[in-house]
Formats: structure tokens, sequence, C-alpha cells
């Protein structure tokens, strides 16, 4: 897993008001974040076994990040430490609907370099995933991963557009957010997955929260509906469910039974608050799945 790692402050508020207000919140929680950080952490409560490369400052955040994704059991061996820049901070107000607010303390622009990257630990793999907050790291990743065929997953939510477009085309399963999959102004997701697949992709997606996924295969387009849940917190829910998608895939799932797993792990993690706290372990996971389908089906109760 490559991308961003950061610390979140989570505060769980009625309403967030605008454009000044003092608001007391109803909980909080200091957490680890970050999207390729988040996606280690859900494919190894979810059994799998995650190998986290990326940056971080050589400062106290960076040690309490680095001490979280250990204490997951993650291997941080592939983490540079990097002498003089900040580790990225966040603070983040989730309101009654489960929708978030995030204010962020940048990184101060970490350098692109990746020829550090230890890429024959890509041979231990069985599908890798990146994000777009460290393009180059994700282009040599996707790199590897295609000289081994592995499945590749691409988290492409946010950043430059040209640039999130170039690196999607370089993985086998990239899906965009809906705002980043608008940016490009081809209009609906039906007219605009057909326009921004090639490359090596095998399917090209966007994940559109409780409205569930879109993808196009080459051929033709596919949707498939999120389990419904009554949200609390959708923060790390995208992150999430990249990290499932990808463990999925790992596993040999074909695209749509990887796309329902993924998707209902994501569920599963928007009915409690926490962030990255909130993920579920596969246990816990496969029971709730199977008491919704039971329910949902009566011949499973059979």
């Amino acid at each position: 897993m490559g991308g961003s790692a950061t610390i979140d402050h989570i505060f769980l508020v009625d309403e967030v008001k605008l454009p000044s207000a003092k608001i007391t919140a109803r909980d909080f929680v200091e957490t680890g974040g970050g999207m390729g950080a988040n996606a280690a952490v859900a494919v190894q409560r979810l059994g799998g076994r995650a190998i986290y490369w990326g940056r971080v400052g050589d400062d106290q955040t960076g040690d309490e990040v680095l001490w979280l994704l250990t204490h997951e059991g993650i291997d941080v061996s592939g983490v540079r430490r990097l002498p003089g820049f900040r580790t990225k901070i966040a603070s983040i107000l989730i309101d009654a609907h489960g929708e978030r607010l995030a204010v962020s303390a940048q990184p101060q622009g970490y350098p692109p370099d990746a020829s550090w990257l230890p890429l024959d630990r890509v041979a231990e793999a069985d599908a890798v995933l990146a994000d777009t907050r460290w393009p180059t790291g994700a282009q040599r990743l996707f790199e590897a991963a295609a000289g081994r065929n592995l499945p590749s997953v691409f988290d492409g939510d946010g950043g430059d557009p040209a640039q999130v477009a170039r690196t999607a085309q370089q993985a086998t399963h990239p899906f965009f957010s809906q705002p980043m999959l608008a940016s490009y102004g081809y209009g609906s997701p039906e007219e605009s997955l057909p326009r921004v697949f090639g490359g090596r992709n095998i399917v090209t997606g966007v994940t559109l929260g409780a409205a569930g996924v879109m993808w196009f295969d080459g051929n033709r387009l596919h949707a498939l509906p999120s389990p419904p849940v009554k949200a609390v917190d959708t923060l790390a829910a995208g992150d999430t469910w990249h990290g499932a998608m990808a463990l999925a895939l790992a596993e040999g799932r074909t695209t749509e039974t990887a796309i329902e797993f993924a998707s209902a792990v994501a569920a599963l993690k928007c009915t409690r608050f926490g962030g990255r706290a909130s993920i579920p372990r596969r246990e816990e996971f496969e029971r709730w799945w199977a008491e919704r389908r039971s329910a949902a089906d009566p011949r499973l109760r059979e």
C-alpha cells in the first residue's frame, strides 16, 4: 500500500455552524488518518497482510503515525522519515448526518522522489494500492505490479486532474471519487467513465457514496448499490472501500464480487463514529453481513 498518512482529530457535533461559531462536540477521538494508511489498516483488520510505504516528517506526529500503524500489525519498514518536514495533521467535524468538514495542515511539500522504494518487495504481494497524494510513488508501484501481472487499485480522490488521469491509466482498477471524475467535464458518470478508460485499465469506476459504485469494463457500464445504512461517520469510508477492494482482488474475487465486498465493509464502517477507529475487523463484518443477508432472504434462516 502506498500513499498519505496523517493524524486526525475528529469531533462529533450536531451541526457545522458557519461562518463564525463556538461548537461543543458530543464526542472526540484522535486517531490515524490518510488515504493510503487507512486503506492499509482496512486490509490488516479484514484479515490481510499490509505493507505500507510512504513518507512522514521526522517529528512527534510522524512518531505517532508509525506507532499507530505498527500497533495494527502493519509493516512500516518501507516508510521514509523526512528531516525538516512536518507530518500532515487534520481536524474534522462530523455532523449529525455523518457528513464531514475537514481542515488539514499540509506536509509542506514532501519531495517527489520515489527512487528509494523497495520495489523488489512487490514480489510478496497479491495486489497493490496507491492514492493520489504521491504520484511518482504510485506510478513506480503500479509499474512494478504490472511487471508481475498483479491487480493494482488506485484511489483517485483529489489532486491535479491531469496527473490523476495519467496515474489512473497505469492501474488495473482505478476508482475515482465523484467530484474528481466530474472535474474532467465529460458529464455524467455514464458519459465520463468510457472517456477516462484506457492504458492498463481492466475497469475504471467511480464511488458514489450511498448511491453505490459504477464502473466500465471496456465494453459496458455496470452499477451496484451500496447496502443501506444509517450513516454516523463517513470519514475514511472511501479509504476503507479501496483497501477492502484491493484485499478482495488479492483473494481472487471477480470485480463485481470484490465491489460488493468493499461496499458492504465501507457501509458497516459508516455506522460508527471514529474515522479509522471504526473500520471493522473481518469476523465482525462477516457476522454483520450474514445477519443482513439472512434478514433480507428468509430462506437463509432455514
